[in-house]
């Protein structure tokens, strides 16, 4: 029994740990039904209303596409991924588009897009495995260091994403804040129970 707290511990690690903070990615559209794809390279989501993102897509001409549903998956600064959120897209003209809101203090939002082709004979994930894009808030903490467009002129006030810092504090530099340090320690102590001898 020891190996499920071991187990959990692991999948919590890559979520709670801090991400490569304000750095994008994108998948390879090479030999997928993507043509092209637009989306806004940073989102704000400030204050209590949190944010909006859009994005559109182009289908490659002879691809057969019925539907198309964008999963996306939000990580706000306190540490915490909110479960997958499947969004239809609506076609227009061979235009696909969808939007989003996102929950407020987010540092980011991963996607992936699930494709289904005419008469639901076929589907399709893009990328096959884990999210294939990725893009940063104008004020994020990645659970070492805060960043972001807006972070400067936050970092004065006690509103936005800066508001999950201590009152006494400043920059992190390089601590944690107090809800990352709550899931560190879950983690720590999840840790321990896996390693701790097995009484009989």
């Amino acid at each position: 029994m020891r190996v499920a707290p071991l187990l959990v511990l692991l999948l919590i690690l890559p979520t709670v740990v801090g991400e490569d903070g304000g750095v994008n990615y994108e998948a390879d559209l090479t030999d997928t039904p993507i043509e092209s794809l637009s989306y806004p390279e940073s989102f704000t989501a400030l204050g209590e209303e949190g944010g909006y993102m859009d994005i559109e897509l182009e289908i490659r001409i002879g691809e057969n596409v019925s539907s198309i549903q964008w999963v996306t998956q939000v990580c706000v600064n306190s540490g915490v991924c909110y479960p997958p959120v499947y969004n239809d897209m609506i076609d227009q003209n061979g235009t696909w588009s969808a939007d989003v809101e996102i929950e407020a203090d987010a540092s980011y939002i991963n996607w992936r897009f699930d494709i289904e082709h005419t008469n639901n004979s076929t589907s399709e994930r893009v990328p096959p495995l884990g999210w294939g894009w990725k893009i940063w808030s104008t004020c994020w903490f990645d659970g070492f260091s805060w960043g972001g467009n807006d972070f400067p002129a936050e970092a004065e006030s006690s509103e936005g994403c800066v508001s999950l810092l201590d009152d006494d504090s400043e920059s992190s530099d390089g601590l944690l804040t107090v809800p990352y340090g709550g899931a560190i320690l879950a983690i720590l102590s999840l840790g321990t129970a896996a390693l701790m001898p097995r009484r009989v």
